[in-house]
């Protein structure tokens, strides 16, 4: 091992500040405390005389001397300051292993092989970790790492992540910034000494569909579209799946018949997209067109599939809706309903409103002079007093007046719940 003559950057990674269990002296809250820190560099680092401070008290960091501790485990590093190259120590609260635990959840972590583990000189971690208790880690030569951003006071960041849940820093290069932290999304809801469970978190998304030339929106014909696939988790995607299908039976599934394209996909690192060029054969009637993406492992399916609504009329028409049907439930799947107009000029005036099936307006959505020729405005579900709407059949409804005309046009839409 190289031992470092000087200080190398050391930072918070990990804080757990609100333990799974009750408060009090000895019960979960006080004793499962823990701060992870993390040696990125390539030289080791002694933390001996390094401090911690949250705002309140400032303590030192000191070796953990109970040997206890390594019954589970017998490859954590005690009775030491030497935090090794790559390597993760954590800084307990020192009644993690006493002897008269109070509340349940007793020694409840599985911290990684050759985890250090350090505590402090009194029986906390400053006065005692509150969720919203920013840190500063302090080494003897005046080097620092936060957490919760000391000295921004008015940003969000610490707050409740939730109860047995710690927050942990995505990039140990980036800054502390409220985007470079995440809850914890580990079952166990922490991973102290080991890597954080965003740095195994896979996730592939549908970035964009889309028809590119809409003017050939003419049954049987070919037309264009741009699929767009974005890793958006923080692994590499070796390999996935891609579905184009035309849902001609409305059951949000692609049956064979239905199959425009299928295709294996090729590695994507984090971070990264590809643009994919295909064709459908335009339907006869308004169709839905779906892309479904699949990997092994992902954790987030809200972003699989993307879809637009094909309409063979649609080279002429005034108005088009991107989907013929939207779900505003907050689950970042088509909560809002997207309305397109293109206009053969800008007009004098425009209305857009939505119409439930009695006739009522329930919702003015523009009523106004078009700034151009084509533009879009959305729906969120909720009428004119922001009161939300039952799940239902709806219409919007267009109205566009020139000089010497007026033009209207109708769609009907579905709102679920």
């Amino acid at each position: 091992m190289l031992l470092a003559a000087v200080t190398s950057r050391v930072v918070i990674n990990e804080v757990m500040a609100n333990p799974a269990g009750g408060a009090g002296a000895l019960q979960p809250e006080d004793r499962n405390e823990f701060v992870e820190l993390l040696n990125p560099g390539p030289l080791a680092v002694d933390l001996w005389n390094w401090t911690i401070d949250d705002g309140d008290s400032r303590d030192k960091l000191v070796p953990w001397q109970d040997p206890s501790v390594l019954d589970t485990n017998p490859s954590l590093l005690i009775n030491t300051t030497w935090l090794r190259p790559g390597g993760y120590a954590v800084l307990l609260d020192s009644e993690y292993t006493t002897a008269n635990p109070q509340g349940g959840h007793v020694r409840p972590y599985a911290f990684g092989d050759s985890t250090l583990l350090l505590t402090t000189g009194n029986t906390t971690i400053g006065n005692g970790l509150a969720v919203n208790d920013p840190l500063v880690l302090t080494s003897p030569y005046g080097d620092t790492s936060t957490f919760g951003t000391p000295s921004v006071a008015a940003d969000s960041l610490p707050c409740n992540p939730g109860d047995g849940l710690s927050w942990e820093r995505i990039g140990p290069e980036r800054p502390d910034s409220f985007g470079n932290w995440i809850v914890c999304l580990d079952p166990a809801g922490c991973t102290p000494g080991s890597p954080n469970s965003i740095q195994s978190f896979t996730d592939l998304a549908v970035d964009t569909l889309s028809v590119t030339d809409r003017s050939r929106l003419k049954p049987d014909s070919s037309v264009p579209v741009l699929c767009r696939v974005a890793n958006t988790g923080f692994t590499m995607v070796s390999s996935w799946t891609l579905v184009l299908y035309l849902d001609r039976n409305a059951n949000g599934q692609p049956d064979p018949s239905e199959i425009s394209e299928s295709l294996s996909g090729w590695p994507l690192a984090p971070g990264t997209d590809s643009a994919l060029n295909m064709k459908v054969t335009c339907p006869q009637t308004r169709t839905d067109l779906w892309v479904n993406v699949s990997c092994a492992g992902d954790r987030d399916s809200t972003n699989n599939s993307r879809r637009v609504t094909i309409n063979p009329e649609g080279g002429d028409r005034l108005l088009s809706l991107v989907t013929s049907s939207f779900s505003p439930d907050g689950d970042g799947f088509e909560d809002e309903l997207h309305v397109v107009y293109r206009l053969p000029e800008s007009g004098v005036r425009l209305r857009v409103t939505v119409f439930d099936l009695a006739g009522r307006a329930v919702r003015a959505l523009f009523d106004g002079k078009p700034g151009s020729d084509q533009g879009a405005v959305t729906w969120d579900g909720r009428d004119d007093d922001g009161n939300r709407l039952p799940a239902a059949v709806y219409a919007v409804w267009l109205e566009h007046r020139t000089t010497g005309s007026t033009r209207t046009e109708k769609l009907p839409l579905v709102l679920y719940r």
